[in-house]
């Protein structure tokens, strides 16, 4: 009898250690996948505002692009005509001439924020006051033109020049075409003052233009 009521205690004892160090088990197991799942919590919240980050801009750009009528698209349709071929003009000529030019073609975001310097001309377009203003000898020269509507709006304005990566043969001019891309939906017009070769520059991309495929192009990105 003496020896059942021992075994009995003894196991009485057994059981309440291990219930005793089940208890103490179980705060620190719920504390650790408490811990993971914070953890868990915290990495999927951090690439979900990566992903933001890297999506919302070209999303807005996106949603802008399909949604805002394009500046173009608001003009008459000889006001479209006058401002195609006087750039057409322009263009043709700097190109056969080898004169550099820097020419932007402002859209729904407006770059008066976007831009430094230059002087306000808001003068009708024309090819002849274009050329002027590309002149080597002119003091205008340096920097680019942009194009508000049908009218020269700004001219020797200057961009920020992009940091993103571009072959080391492009110049001043390439750069920061591609800077005034990056930030806003602008169509900008690079002539090569070295080959007098024609390139776009759209949403960070470069077009490279034939001459006589220039008038038909520039209203496709215009449009687009």
């Amino acid at each position: 009898m003496q020896h059942n009521l021992v075994l009995h205690k003894a196991a009485s004892y057994q059981f309440s250690n291990n219930a005793v160090h089940k208890e103490n088990i179980l705060p620190t197991s719920l504390a650790q996948v408490k811990a993971e799942d914070w953890l868990l919590l915290s990495i999927l919240l951090l690439l979900v505002a990566i992903l933001l980050i890297l999506i919302v801009p070209s999303l807005t750009r996106y949603i802008k692009a399909k949604l805002v009528k394009k500046r173009f698209d608001k003009l008459g349709s000889s006001t479209q005509i006058r401002l195609i071929n006087q750039l057409r003009e322009a263009v043709e000529y700097f190109s056969h001439n080898k004169i550099g030019a820097l020419i932007t073609i402002e859209n729904s975001d407006k770059l008066d924020g976007l831009r430094t310097d230059g002087i306000i001309l808001n003068a009708d377009i024309s090819s002849s006051l274009l050329i002027s203003i590309f002149n080597k000898e002119s003091p205008l020269h340096d920097g680019a033109v942009i194009i508000r509507d049908n009218k020269i709006y700004y001219a020797a304005t200057f961009y920020k020049i992009s940091k993103k990566s571009i072959d080391n043969h492009y110049g001043a001019r390439h750069r920061a075409a591609m800077g005034i891309s990056e930030v806003c939906d602008a169509l900008t017009i690079i002539v090569s003052e070295e080959t007098g070769e024609l390139k776009f520059v759209k949403n960070g991309t470069f077009f490279k233009i034939r001459v006589e495929q220039f008038q038909e192009q520039l209203i496709k990105y215009l449009k687009d």
